[in-house]
């Protein structure tokens, strides 16, 4: 304390706990408005190590508009340099039974395409981007947090490495060695998953609303292994998301730089439990993925009997902070199961949105509130940000929940196709123009006024919200409908009228 009996400035501490996307730009965020950033994260350093393309679980990333605007708040040249190394996809491309495909545009009044990346080569640029005055802390995992004290203790493991293959970092036989580390903070950012040790240590501090739901459907990853004797080495047209769609199940296939190409299957458990023996797996793609099979082969089969079944959750969390003390951001917030691409972009979008609410309140990177006590102006901003925020995530989840029967089914549909058609003229002559983002705004397009495909509100414009793309959607189909049945009654009035006047000369004659 000073002579004059206050607390001297001093710089903001936040202690980032994850280093995934979300937990790197949100370091990268903070120091760049002045916070002192710590950031531990449990598994290796990914810099400066080679990259294979390997068949690991979740190996593909889909980053739109939404993302790539979160990224560039931050820093302007990391859009750039991550679509540098990812793959634009403007189009899925759909794979039916009979080997017939057919391409559907995402966009095809602006050409916004949404971009297949490799998530290590994303998340190790990412950390590579980070300015050297940011403590880096790997190999070291959350155990607890006091928040009296403001006050995060974990574990340390050094690991002895070595050089493998082709130069690659590799550990050694070396013996892990755990020690203690304690890091005092003014605020604890839990970007670190599902199940996030931040999230569990808030909940024993306060009364949070926590839901946590798993659909009946497993995802198991699969692998198409480039082509050399086709362009770039890609055995199908690389700028597609391919989809298989067979209603209530799906295979899809997002490419990667290699010139391979991730694959997913999508299934009910009740269908998955049918396939259990090889010759069962061996019918099972035959029947309904025979253009795959012809393709990978064998390889296919190979894949699905070895690699591990996962599960598909939905988890949210209100409110999704406490005091000025800590705050959730990412899957530690709000996972979503996969099925609209927007996990991470909503993930990016987060550490975008915090920083508008944080520069609105005034929350510079100096403060004069002492460590352990509470710091009424963050946390008047941090409530703020969770409030606002809250509708955001609901409505994407949900959406991303019933993407999946657009996915997998609609996209077979006639209907579907005819409100596609639908959205693409009302678009062209009363589309909605997209706004510039602003630091101090999050959203610029409040109230969408327009027509603008539901598709687009949510992958290409980060200047409206979740909340108020499914506003709009909801609105937009109610007209559709609504003009449906005035068109079908106009219809019906038209066929009386003809039908009563070819009829009055019969009744005339009565």
């Amino acid at each position: 304390m000073s002579s004059n009996g206050k607390t001297p400035m001093r710089p903001r501490k936040a202690l980032v706990v994850g280093g995934g996307p979300v937990g790197a730009l949100t370091a990268a965020s903070l120091h760049k408005r002045g916070w002192e950033v710590e950031l531990w994260e449990s598994r290796d350093d990914p810099r400066g190590r080679s990259i294979a393309m390997t068949n690991l679980r979740s190996i593909n990333l889909n980053i739109s508009a939404r993302g790539l605007g979160a990224l560039e708040s931050v820093d302007p040249k990391l859009g750039q340099l991550l679509l540098d190394e990812s793959i634009e996809m403007p189009s899925r491309l759909i794979h039916f039974v009979d080997g017939r495909t057919e391409a559907q545009l995402y966009d095809p009044l602006r050409g916004n395409c949404s971009n297949s990346i490799s998530r290590s080569v994303l998340n190790q640029r990412l950390i590579e981007a980070l300015p050297e005055t940011i403590d880096t802390k790997f190999n070291t995992k959350l155990t607890r947090v006091d928040f009296h004290s403001q006050t995060a203790y974990g574990i340390a493991t050094s690991r002895g490495h070595g050089l493998g293959e082709e130069g690659d970092v590799s550990e050694t036989s070396t013996p892990n060695r755990s020690a203690e580390v304690v890091s005092q903070f003014d605020l604890i950012v839990g970007a670190d998953g599902s199940w996030s040790r931040v999230r569990e240590q808030m909940m024993r501090h306060q009364r949070v609303d926590f839901a946590q739901t798993f659909i009946p459907h497993a995802y198991i990853e699969l692998h198409m292994p480039p082509d050399p004797t086709k362009p770039g080495g890609f055995a199908m047209p690389p700028n597609h998301l391919h989809i298989w769609p067979r209603q209530s199940f799906m295979l899809i296939a997002l490419p990667n730089t290699d010139g391979s190409f991730t694959l997913t299957l999508f299934i009910p458990f009740k269908e998955l439990d049918k396939v259990r023996t090889r010759d069962e797996a061996t019918a099972f793609f035959n029947k309904h993925f025979p253009s795959a099979v012809a393709v990978v082969g064998d390889r296919l089969v190979d894949d699905f009997m070895a690699n591990p079944r996962g599960n598909l959750v939905t988890i949210s969390v209100d409110p999704s902070t406490y005091s000025s003390h800590a705050v959730l951001l990412g899957d530690a917030c709000h996972s979503m199961v996969p099925f609209y691409g927007q996990g991470l972009n909503c993930g990016l979008e987060d550490v975008r949105v915090l920083g508008t609410y944080l520069d609105n309140y005034g929350i510079s990177g100096s403060t004069d509130t002492a460590l352990g006590e509470k710091d009424h102006e963050l946390a008047t901003a941090l409530t703020a940000y969770s409030t606002e925020r809250a509708a955001d995530l609901k409505a994407i989840c949900e959406l991303a929940m019933n993407n999946y029967v657009e996915m997998r089914s609609s996209v077979l549909s006639p209907l579907y196709h005819l409100r596609r058609g639908v959205d693409y003229i009302l678009t062209r002559i009363w589309g909605s123009i997209p706004q510039p983002l602003s630091p101090y705004i999050a959203f610029p397009t409040t109230h969408v006024r327009g027509w603008t495909a539901m598709y687009d509100m949510v992958t290409f414009r980060p200047d409206i919200s979740y909340a108020e793309a499914q506003r709009q959607e909801q609105w937009q189909k109610r007209m559709v409908q609504n003009s449906a049945v005035v068109g079908a009654a106009a219809i019906a009035g038209a066929v009386g009228i003809f039908a009563l006047k070819a009829a009055q000369p019969w009744l005339q004659r009565r």
